[in-house]
């Protein structure tokens, strides 16, 4: 009986750990384990923050946060796959701030933003527009930090207003 039940668990887990599903579940469940061993519990986001002095409509704010994203997350999966899968795992959080021009970007209460993202250890990514619509071209309308910790992005970036 003991041979029978060990064989059917062997064969078991091995077709479940070869299935799709059987991957998507073990990737969450690596992900619930390495975050309470952290006792960090799931509290990763991303941050767009855009440039309120260009008066760009909604669409074309959305549509600029969206390439940020985008950018962040490939930039993520390929360099720091961990943290992209957490912040994937748990709710994909995103928080789109605001600065009021493109000095702030560099230069936001004597911080560059830029700058302490990676002095932090995260990933940015900076949007330069082509300027077929809204804006001249190579304009600079949104940097994306992270996907990462909450609580270090939030040393960054915790005293921008929401857009």
């Amino acid at each position: 009986m003991g041979i029978f039940s060990f064989g059917t668990g062997f064969i078991s887990g091995y077709l479940f750990r070869n299935s799709t599903f059987g991957s998507s579940l073990g990737n969450k469940l690596f992900a619930a384990y390495k975050l309470l061993k952290n006792e960090n519990l799931g509290d990763y986001k991303l941050v767009l923050v855009v440039r309120d002095d260009l008066k760009m409509g909604q669409g074309k704010i959305a549509a600029q946060c969206s390439h940020a994203s985008v950018m962040a997350y490939k930039y993520a999966t390929s360099y720091d796959p961990e943290v992209a899968r957490l912040w994937e795992t748990f709710a994909q959080a995103k928080v789109v701030l605001k600065v009021s021009n493109e000095k702030t970007f560099y230069f936001n209460f004597s911080l560059n933003l830029y700058e302490a993202a990676k002095k932090y250890g995260l990933s940015t990514s900076l949007v330069c527009d082509s300027g077929r619509t809204q804006v001249d071209p190579g304009s600079k309308t949104v940097i994306a930090i992270g996907p990462g910790a909450s609580q270090v992005i939030n040393k960054i970036t915790g005293h921008l207003k929401l857009l």
